[in-house]
């Protein structure tokens, strides 16, 4: 779609209790999402529906990253600090900050902080909402974070489909 050209209702709308600004460590609403090696700062939460769209911080712990997935939204992820290894299809890709990758939708990803210090990504879905399953995932980690079957079931409520382990799982010495 063409911004240039699009309707008003074709176009996110930014929420009135939209700060003017968020430093690095705030959030549009609520406190951090802290999960699973990762602490989520969302910044932006805009739209409903397939013109929506979410903006997460996410810090990330050394070496870590999330298991080989896919879904239907797309991600755009912007390296600000670290060194990362994703994985886009079957392309390894490096990455360091200042990069820019995109991943469309339903295409399999994963991707892994190589660096051994704590790495910032800067997270765009469109359409938005991957914000809820984020805070979902951490809720039921914190709760009973053994219980792979509720994590695959909040994985499938959005859409999301695991389908390998991270990139740090698999390069381990057997």
């Amino acid at each position: 779609m063409n911004p240039a050209s699009a309707g008003p209702d074709e176009r996110p709308s930014v929420p009135a209790h939209q700060p003017a600004i968020l430093h690095a460590e705030e959030c549009v609403a609520g406190e951090p999402i802290r999960m699973i090696g990762n602490v989520l700062f969302p910044k932006l939460v805009a739209g409903d529906g397939e013109h929506s769209v979410s903006i997460l911080q996410n810090t990330i712990a050394p070496k870590n990253g999330p298991p080989l997935h896919a879904h239907a939204f797309e991600e755009f992820f912007y390296i600000l600090e670290g060194t990362f290894l994703f994985e886009v299809g079957a392309a390894p890709v490096q990455a360091a900050p200042g990069d820019f990758l995109h991943v469309p939708g339903n295409v399999p990803h994963v991707f892994q902080n190589t660096s051994d210090r704590e790495g910032k990504i800067l997270l765009i879905a469109r359409p938005g909402g991957v914000e809820k399953y984020f805070a979902e995932v951490a809720a039921q980690a914190v709760h009973d974070p053994g219980n792979l079957a509720a994590l695959q079931a909040i994985g499938m409520r959005y859409g999301i489909k695991m389908m390998g382990p991270p990139i740090a799982a698999r390069n381990k010495p057997a």
